[in-house]
């Protein structure tokens, strides 16, 4: 048990079985419009490689891999660490290597859960018991302990691994309150029930979404392992996007306190908000690799401001203050991942100048959008190269913000000729996501590439000028 002075009789008897699925697809309801808009998009994409997709994907299990450990605390990351590793930047394995010497083996053995899961999903074998064992063994691969409070104190015991608990592992919460699992001796019938209601008709007709929200959230409610349960919850919920769009679902330490307060939610009757909250999570992740593919394929996005409303509170609760500042964060963020990949890739005869300046605005706003109240702004990207070979490029994006906003709509750098960049109003407001963070800085490495080479273009056919202008004197 987790902590000596719990009552394990009484605490056994207060477990709250999970409900069947009929009752809790009944009691939820699923936005598909955002999950078939998003689907789309990616699906729409012209000229994508399978390897291409295939590396987007990868991204995408990596940091769902990286991060599952960090929600058990077995490690620490931030932002940063979490971009590197999963993009596998030059710099990966040193930052890894230097967390400690343990944490590279249970990366890797997370990596492998979510490989597992993977292969489940594409051979499309039924969910059982003895794969759910199996991906605990394989995802607690390089745990060999875990902390049990016993009465002479914390003591570290070998962890079973692929074995369902013989001891009660209760809990008293981050709230200091006492949580009931399922007690032992009730621990593999409900397993069986578990995998029953994975196999029903009614569940295998079902949303992937709410297959992953239900299987997830029977599995922590039994929590039929001495530890590691999470994980494999994570990794399992995962088996039903991999079937239905080929990718895992990604939650990132930053996610935590949401996470833990819609399972607490679920557990007093309310599934609704862990159905949501798997849902924003499944949506952040086909943004990830749809990011990751137009970074792949250099697009640019740009996206300005629409025009200017009466001043009142919005939909979603924000004054158009609010809604500017957010807008000026989002615009600064991109210009400041844009100067950082312009500083990794100096050239002494290429000169460069990124600025926000201020502007009377776009001239024709899209219906729903618009400019700043104190004025337009545009981010502004210039690329010169010098004689002989002298050429001029640039690109420059407006700012949208939505005019009645709510917490799921965009604001916009918008440029005319290429795709707008989006951040949605709650990934910046009250504090910016890691995911748009990674999102800007793959649109900069895109927007760069192309300007270079647009320059590169123009500067070849300008020094073929001058060589020629030359020979005919």
């Amino acid at each position: 048990m987790s902590n000596t002075d719990l009552n394990v009789q009484v605490l056994d008897a207060a477990y709250k079985p999970f409900p069947s699925f009929k009752e809790w697809e009944s009691q939820t309801v699923l936005d598909t419009v955002r999950w078939d808009r998003y689907n789309s998009l990616l699906q729409s994409r012209e000229g994508v490689s399978a390897q291409v997709l295939e590396r987007a994907r990868q991204t995408a299990k990596r940091a769902a891999a990286l991060d599952t450990g960090a929600i058990e605390g077995l490690y620490d990351v931030d932002r940063g660490f979490t971009y590197t590793v999963a993009l596998e930047t030059s710099a990966w394995e040193l930052m890894l290597g230097q967390k400690g010497e343990h944490v590279r083996p249970l990366f890797d053995a997370q990596l492998h859960a979510y490989d597992y899961v993977l292969d489940l999903a594409t051979k499309a074998e039924p969910i059982s018991e003895a794969a759910i064992r199996t991906l605990h063994e394989v995802v607690c691969a390089a745990q060999p302990t875990y902390r049990v409070n016993t009465a002479v104190g914390p003591q570290e015991q070998a962890l079973p691994k692929g074995q369902y608990k013989a001891l009660p592992n209760h809990v008293r919460t981050r709230k200091g309150t006492d949580h009931s699992y399922a007690p032992v001796d009730v621990t593999p019938p409900e397993m069986a029930r578990l995998v029953a209601e994975l196999r029903s008709d009614a569940f295998l007709a079902a949303h992937p979404v709410l297959q992953a929200a239900y299987a997830h959230y029977g599995l922590v409610v039994i929590h039929p392992f001495a530890d590691g349960n999470g994980r494999v919850a994570r990794a399992l919920a995962s088996a039903f996007t991999y079937r239905r769009i080929s990718m895992p679902i990604v939650i990132l330490l930053e996610h935590q306190n949401v996470y833990l307060d819609s399972l607490e939610s679920a557990d007093s009757g309310n599934f609704q908000p862990f159905v949501d909250f798997i849902l924003a999570r499944s949506l952040d992740t086909i943004k990830l690799v749809d990011e990751s593919v137009r970074s792949a394929l250099s697009p640019s996005a740009g996206q300005s401001i629409a025009a200017i409303k009466s001043l009142y509170i919005t939909k979603g609760g924000y004054t158009h203050q609010q809604v500017d500042d957010a807008g000026i964060r989002f615009i600064q963020i991109v210009a400041d991942e844009v100067k950082r990949v312009i500083s990794e890739n100096t050239q002494p005869n290429v000169s460069s100048a990124v600025n926000i300046a201020q502007s009377g605005g776009m001239p024709s706003v899209p219906s729903g959008y618009r400019n700043p109240i104190p004025g337009g702004r545009v981010l502004q990207v210039v690329f010169n190269s010098q004689p002989p070979a002298r050429a001029h490029v640039s690109r420059n994006y407006f700012l949208l913000l939505p005019r009645d906003a709510a917490g799921d709509d965009d604001i916009q750098l918008y440029a005319t000729t290429t795709e707008t960049f989006t951040a949605r109003m709650d990934e910046i407001i009250p504090l910016v996501s890691g995911m748009l963070t990674i999102r800007a800085r793959m649109f900069a490495e895109g927007l760069i590439g192309e300007l270079l080479d647009q320059l590169r273009t123009q500067a070849e056919a300008a020094l073929r000028a001058t060589h020629s202008d030359l020979s005919k004197t």
